[in-house]
């Protein structure tokens, strides 16, 4: 019984008051300030790279800005009582309400230091130098090591019989007395040099390096020189001239296209020699002679 009365309509319950609600701050939207940390949908979209994450971060610090920056405003103007009219009694009554308008901004502090996070790109290491091998007379050398395209320098203070063997590409240098050249090695498939004979009466020198080390350059086109060597050569001919002259041995001229990889043997005389011959530069040349040479694009 004691129930009934408790909940009947003799003795109906108390209104509850509704908490009376407190105005917005002067100038201040009812938008929540976006929190620190967050991003907006779409931040991390499949196969978009750093830049693109770099510029979503950007954009969300600007929307803070454009949505936050009216509050700021707002809250300055209100804190003026010359510029404040008709304010409401609810509002005057509510003591500095503006302050807390003012941490509003901050939350984009954290993006700007999103576009420092881009690491440089790692510096490739150097190429190691040229080997250089040196000895006297008769000598084997073994040079496991070495499996791509490459350039000898021997040179030979010698009297007698000059000798350079290679057990990829066979004979390299055969001449009577001294000797300075240069020669390719590892051009060709199967030609792979793990090893040199060497004949002197003499001291040598043997140096080992890649094109870009020990090749000669010659970027214009046009290239000279006497004896054996090994020529980058420039330009963009189709056909070059060639001539050898004081020279009374062979005058071999090996030429491959470096953007075609095609060619072959271009010259195979004895003594003097003057022509013109197909070759497609930019090319790697390899020239044995004598005497004094020439090429000229033509």
């Amino acid at each position: 019984m004691s129930d009934q009365h408790e909940f009947g309509p003799e003795h109906p319950a108390e209104p509850t008051v509704p908490a009376p609600q407190l105005p917005h701050p002067p100038g201040n939207p009812a938008v929540p300030p976006v929190p620190p940390g967050a991003t907006l949908p779409g931040a991390d979209l499949p196969g978009k790279g750093s830049n693109a994450r770099a510029w979503l971060v950007g954009g969300l610090a600007l929307v803070v800005a454009l949505c936050c920056g009216g509050a700021v405003i707002g809250a300055i103007s209100a804190g003026n009582p010359e510029e404040t009219t008709g304010a409401s009694s609810s509002q005057s009554a509510t003591p500095t309400s503006s302050a807390p308008t003012t941490a509003a901004p901050t939350s984009a502090a954290p993006t700007t230091a999103a576009p420092t996070t881009t690491a440089p790109e790692p510096t490739p290491p150097p190429a190691p130098k040229p080997k250089v091998l040196k000895g006297r007379g008769d000598d084997v050398v073994r040079i496991p090591d070495l499996t791509d395209l490459a350039v000898i320098k021997f040179a030979c203070k010698c009297s007698s019989n000059t000798v350079l063997r290679s057990d990829g590409d066979g004979l390299l240098v055969n001449e009577i007395g001294s000797y300075t050249g240069k020669r390719w090695i590892n051009l060709e498939d199967g030609s792979l040099t793990t090893q040199f004979e060497i004949e002197a009466s003499g001291s040598w020198t043997l140096t080992i390096g890649t094109v870009d080390q020990m090749a000669t350059k010659a970027l214009t086109g046009k290239a000279a020189g006497k004896g054996d060597d090994v020529i980058v050569l420039g330009g963009d001919a189709t056909a070059a001239k060639i001539t050898h002259s004081r020279g009374d041995s062979n005058f071999v001229v090996y030429a491959y296209s470096l953007e075609t990889g095609e060619g072959g043997l271009l010259v195979n005389e004895i003594g003097g020699y003057s022509g013109v011959r197909p070759l497609e530069a930019p090319a790697l040349v390899q020239i044995t002679a004598d005497g004094n040479w020439t090429i000229t694009p033509a």
